[in-house]
């Protein structure tokens, strides 16, 4: 085999790999997030979720709890599955000063036609979707907004 068929072949096996990469890479979603804790208390926040096409059906990101003046006050990870008419799934966060926090969460999706994590989150877009949380003896409920990229096409 000479040099330049040994280099053409290089480089195609390159770009195959290079193309097969980039259609595993997970889309990112993001959006806003309110939760009650409690009878009273309302939290904020920030989200992003990883997708992945390869496992549809599970799902994990990231998410910062926002104190009165927009500043960070927590962050943690969250990560979901799909069951037959929920996504459940948990969180975790660990504060500066405290120690970690972690529960659990669920999303009833039950007369919607979401089939995968990304139906679910796209229609964010539209409007809110809902859950519930538990944390030890502490619940409440959650609502996700999703936001636009600022690149998209409108």
């Amino acid at each position: 085999m000479t040099s330049r068929v040994r280099f053409l072949t290089l480089l195609m096996t390159l770009t195959l790999v290079c193309c097969a990469l980039a259609q595993e890479t997970p889309g990112v979603l993001y959006g806003t997030w309110t939760a009650t804790a409690g009878p009273s208390q309302v939290l904020r926040g920030l989200w992003s979720a990883a997708i992945s096409a390869r496992t549809p059906n599970t799902a994990q990101g990231s998410w910062t709890l926002l104190n009165d003046s927009g500043e960070v006050a927590l962050s943690g990870t969250w990560s979901a599955k799909k069951t037959h008419s929920s996504w459940q799934g948990t969180w975790s966060a660990r504060s500066a000063p405290g120690g970690p926090f972690s529960g659990t969460w669920d999303a009833d999706i039950s007369g919607t036609k979401d089939k995968t994590f990304v139906d679910m989150l796209s229609r964010t877009l539209e409007k809110e979707i809902a859950g519930s949380w538990l944390s030890g003896r502490h619940r409440g409920n959650w609502w996700l907004k999703g936001l636009k990229p600022k690149n998209a096409v409108h």
